[in-house]
């Protein structure tokens, strides 16, 4: 401020009250509406107005908006000009105040209310930005005067700085606001693990945290170069049959795609959109913000949001909808991944059924082998000799041939039942462990089990089938997982016991569940032993055939009520 209007100031006490009552509101106001009826009020003291009014420029439709006024009829909103139109308007584009001592006399005057003759008005400046005029009328020619027009300037500049504190005030609080509604909506989204339940919760959430009418999501397939629509809210099936699926180029989510950025659109009502099939022409939609689903660089979806009037959408706005946009997007592919878990799990579960089946197979073979093996060797024993003639000699040949027959089918099969050496190698126990634990991650989440693993040393290797292996660790974790059905923890170490010559790997499964009953501990690795009403009993007997055909063995190393632990031994590669 310089030297002259430092003196102007001094001997002016009643700006300087005014100014300070000004300078308070950045601390005392509740609102801005408030503030603005302060700032009036030390306007009408100051300078005895007919009408006065604060006017800012509207960021959505560009027009100076009066936002208060003194002396002006309710229907503000309709008194609205053009930047650069009339005497506010040139303050508005320019940045220059104006003093017109005779408004009758000023050709870009418009008269918006009667009895006007004489007006001040100041420019709103912020960081060199112009946001708005305020400005003074009087209803006698000459009323005011330059002093008068200097007042106003002091006045309009604190007036500036002290709504831009309130303003920036409320940012941060609705900004709070925003995180704490994104927070929150961000929990119901990744809540969702099925996928089509996930799309209209990720819709509804979007309609939450903005001022929007309306909501639609729609993906993205690369390969066919189309979106199809997944949600609308709130429902329109009229709307939603139109549009199931779209041609890139026919939708209106194609810019959010092909740019992968926000794309806004201030009124799909114009006949430019109307080739668009997804642009709705619905009275309650008339901006829209486009948002892309991005995951690892790519783009899944489209959120779309719309509003019932012309609306900028503010750059709060748009970091909230980016923001909550790539949360979706990091939910769908949660979804997605809990989705193929549970098909990984079914296709293992298969898989155990055949393991089991082929089990059966082995055994029952296994069996049959001992008993055709004694009459084989009774049959040669018995020295059965019979002339050419004899139809007797046909019989034994046929019996001898049967015997062998049924020798051969009892070999394939326990042959068959063991698994090929070409499938051996050396496998690390920390990744055999850590794809385990992946496969039933999401399983163990659901059912509030905590898995504590420490990776175990890349050092450890042993040499077996993989596929074998990760049946027995997947097989052990399950049965773990079912003896704690109100959750709990299961922890994995591994370890290497023995003498340095005779070292093998010990990896314990330690769970929280209710414990192996005492009189079936030794049993429990028999076929058909179970105690559950669906399970086949086969499970533990697996994994025990399994690791011995491994030269390894698995025992109970811990049972009480409060868990079990289950000990797994092989020898090193």
């Amino acid at each position: 401020m310089s030297e002259t209007s430092d003196k102007s100031l001094v001997n002016d006490p009643e700006l300087l009250l005014s100014l300070y009552r000004i300078s308070r509101l950045s601390s005392s106001a509740l609102d801005v509406r408030q503030a603005f009826q302060s700032i009036m009020v030390e306007i009408q003291r100051l300078f005895l107005p007919s009408s006065a009014s604060i006017s800012l420029i509207s960021p959505d439709t560009g027009l100076l908006e009066k936002e208060h006024a003194l002396g002006y009829p309710e229907n503000l909103k309709e008194l609205s000009i053009h930047i650069g139109k009339g005497l506010i308007g040139q303050v508005a584009f320019k940045g220059e105040a104006i003093l017109a001592s005779d408004v009758r006399e000023e050709k870009r005057y418009i008269n918006l209310i009667e009895n006007v003759r004489c007006k001040i008005a100041t420019p709103m400046i912020s960081e060199g930005q112009i946001i708005g005029v305020v400005d003074v009328d009087s209803d006698k020619v000459g009323w005011f005067e330059q002093r008068d027009l200097e007042r106003l300037k002091s006045i309009t500049d604190e007036a500036t700085r002290s709504l831009l504190c309130i303003w920036r005030q409320r940012q941060l609080v609705d900004q709070s606001d925003q995180l704490k509604a994104l927070f929150d909506v961000g929990q119901i989204v990744v809540s969702k693990l099925e996928l089509q339940s996930l799309w209209g919760s990720i819709t509804e959430s979007a309609l939450d945290l903005t001022v929007s009418s309306m909501a639609t999501l729609q993906l993205y397939d690369e390969s066919k170069e189309c979106v199809s629509v997944q949600a609308v809210k709130p429902p329109h099936p009229e709307y939603r049959s139109k549009i199931e699926t779209l041609r890139l180029d026919e939708s209106m989510s194609a810019p959010a795609i092909k740019t992968r950025k926000q794309t806004e659109f201030l009124d799909i009502t114009t006949q430019d959109y109307f080739d668009l099939k997804d642009a709705p022409q619905m009275a309650d939609a008339v901006s829209c913000l486009s948002t892309p689903m991005m995951y690892e660089s790519k783009v899944i979806g489209v959120i779309n949001v719309f509003t019932r009037t012309r609306h900028r959408f503010s750059n709060d706005e748009k970091r909230l909808l980016q923001a909550f946009a790539s949360l979706s997007a990091v939910a769908a592919q949660n979804a997605d991944l809990y989705a193929r878990v549970f098909n990984s799990e079914d296709l293992l579960r298969k898989s155990e059924r055949l393991t089991t089946l082929g089990l059966l197979s082995a055994e029952i073979a296994h069996e049959i082998r001992n008993p055709l093996t004694v009459i084989k060797l009774l049959f040669g024993s018995l020295g059965l000799h019979y002339d050419d003639g004899d139809p007797r000699k046909k019989d034994t040949q046929i019996i001898e041939e049967k015997i062998n027959q049924l020798e051969e089918i009892v070999s394939k099969v326990l042959s068959f039942s063991k698994a090929p050496e070409s499938l051996y190698s050396n496998c690390s126990v920390d990744e055999l462990i850590q794809d385990t634990l992946l496969l039933v991650r999401l399983k163990m989440q659901q059912q509030r089990i905590e898995l504590r693993y420490k990776e175990a040393s890349p050092s450890l290797v042993i040499y077996g089938n993989k596929g074998q292996l990760q049946q027995v660790f997947l097989n052990i974790i399950i049965n773990a997982a079912q003896a704690m059905p109100d959750g709990g923890s299961l922890t994995i170490t591994t370890t290497v016991e023995g003498e340095s010559d005779k070292q093998r790997l010990a990896i314990y499964f330690a769970d929280t569940g209710v414990g192996i009953p005492e009189n079936i501990q030794d049993q429990i690795f028999e076929s058909f032993l179970t105690d559950k009403p669906e399970g086949t009993g086969l499970g533990l007997s697996i994994v025990k055939r399994i690791l011995r055909s491994h030269r390894g063995d698995i025992t109970v190393s811990v049972s009480s009520s409060q868990g079990a632990t289950l000990r797994v031994e092989m020898p090193l590669a």
